[in-house]
């Protein structure tokens, strides 16, 4: 067979390869690729840690599959046909760029950055200490954190862990590694508890007691108008509550107006700080239940090996 011909055949056979995507073994490539460089079966035998019978073996049915003769062989050495040539161009180009591709993804994946959906209010009184102790054994892992997880064109997807408010009966969602379930109570500033009660540590009240005077005319702070947990803490059978409300989206900017004595805003174990502190008092002994936070893995995103890290020790963080 003409070496001309030889080479035709194998563009013609390459097109058709690529046209039934039925390619040659990357093994066989490879091997080629090693034997044409040395121009030695031997010597790419060594390199590829193979027996160069393995050698012999990949290069005939490589040329079986092409149908022509990649190399000439004579006693003592072989060389490369023009269809040979070709081949070796071609290959060592792919597995350059192959290489070049590898070596970035490789990188991608060693800058280790983890995205996390949370709340600055989370972030700050619960998270923040957690991913402090993570990054002392885990030095280059990157957290990202996305703050926007309550928004509405907020995406579970988009992050790989979630750490959302929620009512406790939605841990049956898909992809739910840990619930931190979390009581609601009311609190406010001593001062406004003194105005109304005549003492800043009179407790525990009833309930009741928030629907009527003088506690009637205090503000609830509350996050929307639409999910009204007041009406749900303080339950159908204590009466009717008509305190103002007042709507202030952001939770720390909510704790912060009840240490200010603008209102009462319901609580959970993440201002514990402010109760410790006295800047706030919990006076009532009903708690809302039912309420917590869900760190949330979103179902079919891949999961690196920084994220799956960092998940496992959220689900293990006391």
């Amino acid at each position: 067979m003409s070496s001309t011909s030889s080479y035709q055949r194998l563009h013609t056979d390459s097109l058709n390869f690529s046209m039934k995507h039925a390619l040659p073994s990357l093994e066989a490539l490879k091997v080629f690729e090693s034997a044409a460089r040395y121009l030695s079966f031997s010597d790419a035998a060594e390199e590829l840690c193979v027996s160069k019978a393995a050698v012999s073996y990949q290069i005939r049915k490589l040329e079986t599959e092409l149908d022509c003769a990649l190399f000439r062989r004579t006693v003592r050495q072989v060389f490369l046909t023009d269809a040979g040539q070709e081949l070796l161009q071609v290959t060592q180009r792919l597995f350059t760029e192959l290489g070049t591709t590898l070596d970035q993804l490789g990188a991608t994946e060693k800058r280790s950055d983890v995205s996390v959906g949370a709340t600055t209010y989370v972030a700050v009184r619960w998270l923040s200490a957690r991913i402090s102790r993570f990054s002392e054994t885990h030095p280059g892992v990157s957290i990202v954190l996305q703050h926007a997880v309550n928004s509405d064109e907020f995406r579970v997807h988009d992050v790989d862990v979630a750490i959302r408010w929620s009512n406790m009966a939605a841990n049956a969602q898909r992809g739910v590694l840990k619930t931190l379930p979390m009581p609601l109570f009311p609190v406010c500033a001593p001062a406004l508890l003194e105005r109304l009660t005549g003492s800043a540590r009179t407790g525990p009240l009833k309930r009741e007691q928030l629907g009527s005077a003088p506690f009637s005319s205090t503000a609830l702070l509350c996050e929307e108008r639409s999910l009204d947990l007041w009406r749900e803490w303080y339950g159908p059978k204590s009466g009717s509550l008509t305190n103002p409300r007042r709507v202030i989206a952001d939770a720390n900017v909510r704790t912060q107006a009840a240490v200010d004595g603008l209102g009462w805003t319901m609580a959970d174990g993440l201002m514990k700080s402010e109760l410790d502190s006295g800047a706030l008092v919990a006076p009532f002994a009903h708690e809302l239940k039912g309420y917590g936070y869900l760190i949330q893995a979103p179902p079919g995103r891949y999961c690196s090996r920084a994220a799956a890290a960092l998940r496992a020790w959220l689900v293990e963080a006391q």
